[in-house]
């Protein structure tokens, strides 16, 4: 009897001894990111037949089990890297926003300006002191332009070297998680079935890090294995291999950088950024393809009117020489990017014929083998343009106030990128530097003193130019509340999905979390049981001790 008093003890302190090792370990991995807590599982062994009934013989340690839930695992995953690509996109939008909103320096400001300038001049034409004052100001507009183009240029360098960077983590995080999956298969095998908890902890929390930089699915290979891939199906581990994204030049725009799957035989093979939504890495390129290019556009949009219909009118005029004015603004002309995978050598170069009637956006113009397509890119809407030929016998494609013409014989699925105002703000420039060369006049015979072309020229102020449909101050407070607005929803919904993200955390740690009271309270608890089988294998011990005695 006292060797099964013993035994049962010995057994019960082992599993104490297990268990509050556990929380032991609970404990100081309290403040530990992905920690997961962990539980002593304990059951009672086998009894023994003993005469005509069955005796226990104590407890015995079946495992440390992690407390974790897949499901609600996968939903805060979903959740978080909506989240991400949210306060991603947010992020970089209200930069936008800040600075077009500014008072002090912004185009509007310095288009009042200049317009003021020519009010004062349409009152003193043959004041050279307002003149030199009109061209200052002119040059003043001119560089708050550059200033934003340079702003925005820049912000879409970032976005560049930002794709680098999350290509270089995901490429990452993608080894270690095939190393880890390796490496619990080696130590499950090893303990006899038995889970590396902490290694499982290491290879969630680098799922995490991967899923906000760029959504995932995680299946489950084989109990513990994790084969991860992309929200396209396009996969980053299958066990312990993984498999390299790449940031490449864009076949369609080499100036941008985008993302690619590394394949053996293939080569890089660009993944279509319309499926890169979540995560920071799609909030990234979403932020670009929607938000930047339309700020972009719109303001090149914006200097392209005011300069041409003010050379337009400016050369209607007569300086103060009695010579017909010359165009005020110099401005750059529209670019056209061939597609790295078109098979013939034909070029397309593109100018503007009606600046009122180009509208912010890019187009992709593409060859079928019989007809040519135009598809604006800022709303995917198709546009019919009108084709002809010009003096040299190539054909031209009219359309929104583009005249495009194509040099060459295109092969089927050639295609093309153009870019009505990418260039308009860089090459910007006041092109009249000498006061005696504003024209003012409207006849050469007036003399300096007319100001009928200088009405004329302030008149613009007040007419529909930019699209057809705007005045440049309109236009301007167009693109403004176009930022603002988007930046307003982005801050709403961005607040609204974080609130969510950390609702299922709250659910997520209430399960896999560690509570210090909770945890105390088992300490407490582990303690007294320890004690008691202590107080068991003591009274076992007074037991074998009294039969020992006796038998001698």
């Amino acid at each position: 009897m006292s060797s099964s008093l013993i035994n049962s003890a010995m057994s019960g302190l082992t599993a104490a001894q297990t268990a509050l090792n556990t929380v032991s370990n609970n404990i100081s991995n309290y403040n530990v990111t992905g920690y997961s807590r962990q539980t002593t599982v304990l059951a009672q062994s086998n009894s023994t037949l003993s005469g005509n009934s069955w005796i226990g013989n104590g407890v015995y340690v079946s495992g440390v089990q992690r407390e974790y839930d897949q499901f609600i695992t996968n939903q805060l995953r979903q959740a978080s890297n909506q989240s991400s690509a949210l306060s991603s996109r947010y992020d970089q939008v209200s930069q936008i926003d800040d600075l077009l909103s500014s008072t002090t320096t912004s185009i509007s400001t310095s288009l009042q300006s200049f317009f003021s300038a020519l009010t004062t001049l349409t009152s003193n034409a043959n004041d050279s002191s307002a003149r030199e004052a009109l061209i200052g100001q002119a040059q003043g507009l001119v560089n708050q332009f550059k200033t934003t183009d340079n702003y925005l240029r820049s912000m879409d360098s970032q976005v560049n070297s930002a794709i680098e960077s999350s290509v270089q983590e995901i490429n990452t995080y993608t080894s270690q998680i095939a190393d880890l999956n390796k490496k619990i298969a080696q130590m499950t095998a090893t303990g006899g079935g038995a889970s590396p908890n902490d290694l499982l902890d290491q290879r969630d929390q680098l799922v995490n890090e991967l899923n906000n930089i760029v959504g995932v699915t995680v299946t489950i290979q084989d109990g513990n294995t994790y084969n991860v891939s992309l929200g396209n199906g396009t996969s980053l581990v299958q066990g312990s291999r993984s498999f390299q994204l790449a940031a490449v030049a864009s076949s369609a725009d080499p100036g941008r950088t985008t993302v690619a799957y590394v394949d053996e035989a293939a080569g890089n093979v660009e993944i279509p950024e319309s499926q890169l939504t979540t995560g920071s890495l799609g909030g990234l390129l979403t932020f670009r393809s929607t938000d930047l290019d339309a700020a972009r556009n719109r303001l090149g949009q914006l200097a392209l009117s005011f300069a041409d219909a003010f050379n337009t009118q400016h050369e209607a005029g007569f300086d103060a020489n009695g010579d017909a004015g010359e165009a005020f603004f110099a401005v750059g002309a529209p670019a056209v990017v061939s597609n790295a995978k078109n098979t013939s050598s034909t070029t397309l170069t593109a100018e503007v014929t009606d600046s009122s009637a180009v509208l912010a956006t890019n187009y992709k113009v593409t060859w079928s083998g019989s007809a040519w397509t135009v598809t604006r890119t800022s709303d995917n809407t198709t546009v019919t343009p009108t084709t002809g030929t010009d003096g040299s016998g190539n054909t031209t494609l009219a359309f929104d106030g583009l005249t495009v013409t194509v040099d060459g014989s295109p092969d089927a699925k050639d295609s093309f990128v153009v870019k009505p105002v990418t260039n308009t703000i860089v090459n910007m420039a006041v092109s009249v530097t000498d006061e005696a060369k504003v024209a003012l006049a409207s006849s050469a015979t007036s003399g300096e003193s007319d100001n009928t072309n200088a009405q004329a020229l302030l008149d613009l102020q007040d007419k529909s130019i930019v699209g057809g449909n705007k005045t440049f101050n309109d236009a301007y407070a167009s693109l403004v509340s176009l930022v603002g607005n988007t930046t307003s929803t982005l801050k709403t919904t961005s607040t609204t999905q974080a609130n969510v993200v950390t609702q299922l955390t709250n659910q997520q740690q209430s399960v896999s979390g560690v509570n210090l009271d909770e945890e105390y309270a088992n300490l407490q608890r582990f303690q007294q049981y320890y004690l008691a089988n202590s107080q068991v294998l003591k009274t076992a011990s007074t037991i074998f001790d009294a039969l020992l005695s006796i038998n001698s």
